[in-house]
């Protein structure tokens, strides 16, 4: 805080002297009131919305973009955003082929920029990618943006969420994804297994089978999906989810059927699971878009009887087949997190593809895109349940968004499986408690980022900030 505190200073001091040199010039000029582009108030460096006088060059400005990838069970990617005062904001987006490198190229467009503007400067990356199927393009958009708005919370002294519009309440219920009936194993960016160096023998990653062919036979018992469940409850968590595309033999990725038995085996797992664990704790379900759309109701049907809280992504990301599932299904349908902007969901809504949409904040556009897509599905009488597989950092930034939503069922919490994911931030006192997550009160996002735990865990050959490659 003291350097934060310091900073702010510098960029007071250095405002001041130039308003007084700018009132100078106008004296000499006979200049006295100024046009309409210099009616703004100069008793703080923001009342205008940027870090300074609206005339000449920022008094703050960019100055690089760095990058940071720990390799969890995903590839947790950092940017971080430095300006010439010595302020900096973190953000986190979702692990995507070539990511740390497009934060880098796109960071270019920033440097010497107010990063006091965070809504401009997200316009301006966005107009790389003017095709709004851009895809897997909005993940670099959405780390840039959150680091921006910590960046602004913290000059301002106020959390993020407050930036965002200010809190409909103080806590968030999280919700917990246990995967099946084993841990989740470490998948890569362009999802196959992997065992992560810090777990291998070798000390080196090792990969593994590609994601949607892969065998998982320990991952089908009905009694370790119980054990898991009952750790969890124990832990306070009310909201769980498990994973039902999973399959005791390999298949191949574009299989989309499952036969009686497949889906009978299926239902029984999810009414094990109901029975053993009565109905004062909500249960939803993930499909991973493997289903056509006669299997997806056919699964639906067949858990129906155990009350589950939703079905995730029971079929591929085309608009007349959500359609069609959510429309006959008789379980609430989930979906949304690889849907991207406002429009994304506006066509979701439209289209009448869900009835629980599950915004990921680490790469549907940015924090404030997340508040709207908020605003907007409550206003069509739709709760959202964001999507987070990642970090701490980027899952106290989805709770900032849910803290300013209105109509937020729970948050996803993907990180029981990493035995070191509370110790890559410092935050004061446990992130999640009692099955939920209280929103920080300190500028920014109001946590920062542990580099002994980053470097700890850092992917080879990726640098930590403006550090070399650690490994």
């Amino acid at each position: 805080r003291v350097d934060t505190i310091l900073a702010r200073a510098r960029v007071v001091v250095r405002g001041a002297i130039r308003d007084r040199n700018s009132a100078r010039s106008r004296q000499r000029t006979g200049h006295r009131f100024g046009d309409a582009s210099e009616w703004h108030c100069h008793s703080t460096p923001h009342m205008s919305g940027r870090l300074g006088p609206a005339e000449g060059e920022p008094v703050v400005k960019i100055t690089r973009v760095t990058t940071a990838v720990v390799q969890a069970n995903f590839d947790y990617t950092y940017v971080r955003i430095h300006t010439d005062e010595g302020l900096y904001g973190t953000g986190e987006c979702v692990s995507v082929p070539g990511l740390p490198e497009m934060l880098r190229d796109l960071g270019e467009l920033l440097i010497g920029r107010d990063p006091s503007r965070p809504h401009p400067l997200w316009a301006r990356i966005m107009a790389v990618y003017a095709n709004p199927g851009a895809g897997i393009a909005y993940s670099p958009v959405s780390g840039l943006e959150a680091a921006l708005w910590d960046l602004n919370g913290k000059w301002l002294g106020v959390p993020v969420a407050r930036l965002l519009g200010g809190a409909f309440r103080d806590t968030i219920d999280v919700y917990a994804d246990l995967h099946a009936g084993d841990e989740l194993a470490s998948l890569d960016p362009v999802m196959r297994y992997r065992r992560p160096f810090w777990l291998s023998e070798s000390g080196r990653t090792e990969p593994g089978a590609f994601y949607w062919e892969a065998e998982e036979a320990a991952a089908v018992s009905p009694d370790a999906m119980i054990v898991r469940a009952r750790t969890a409850m124990a832990a306070g968590f009310r909201y769980l989810k498990f994973d039902l595309d999973v399959f005791p033999t390999a298949r191949a990725a574009t299989d989309r059927s499952a036969s009686s038995a497949e889906i009978r085996r299926m239902a029984d797992n999810v009414l094990r699971l109901r029975d053993a664990l009565g109905d004062d704790v909500a249960i939803a379900f993930d499909c991973h878009w493997r289903f056509d759309v006669p299997t997806a109701l056919q699964i639906a049907h067949a858990i129906a009887p155990a009350r589950p809280l939703w079905l995730e992504d029971p079929v591929g990301p085309s608009f007349d087949a959500l359609a069609a599932v959510t429309a006959a299904s008789p379980v609430p349908i989930a979906t949304g997190e690889n849907t991207f902007l406002l429009d994304g969901f506006a066509d979701l809504v439209k289209h009448r593809c869900a009835h629980i949409l599950t915004p990921d904040m680490g790469w549907v556009g940015g924090l404030l895109e997340g508040v709207r897509i908020g605003e907007f599905a409550s206003r069509n009488l739709l709760p959202i349940a964001p999507h987070c597989a990642l970090s701490p950092l980027a899952f106290i930034a989805a709770a900032h968004v849910c803290a300013a939503s209105s109509n937020v069922m729970c948050l996803e919490f993907h990180g029981t499986d990493v035995p070191f994911w509370s110790d890559l931030v410092d935050a004061d006192g446990p992130i999640i408690a009692n099955g939920s997550v209280s929103i920080p009160t300190g500028p920014g996002l109001g946590v920062e980022l542990n580099l002994d735990t980053v470097r700890r865990y850092a992917a080879p050959g990726q640098a930590v900030f403006d550090e070399p490659p650690v490994r």
